[in-house]
């Protein structure tokens, strides 16, 4: 059985960093999204609970969006 090599496994790291990235960047843009429609009073949230939720799951999910960004970077750079 073959051994993946050190270039194949850094492209699947660098690859699910990358997935791992969109999805975490996604959660943010409907977090925010959420917090928006909560603030403005268009969503059925009559305590405002998701505008609070929103901002707080959006800024511990930044600091995770951005290690994993700088982590693809990372890989990318030592691939070329």
């Amino acid at each position: 059985m073959d051994t993946p090599d050190s270039t194949t496994l850094r492209t699947v790291v660098r690859r699910i960093a990358l997935g791992a990235f969109a999805c975490t960047a996604t959660l943010i843009v409907l977090l925010v999204g959420e917090a928006v429609l909560s603030a403005t009073g268009l969503s059925a949230d009559p305590h405002g609970y998701g505008m609070f939720a929103g901002i707080l799951f959006a800024a511990v999910l930044t600091p995770v969006a951005l290690v994993l960004w700088l982590l693809y970077r990372a890989l990318r750079r030592r691939g070329n």
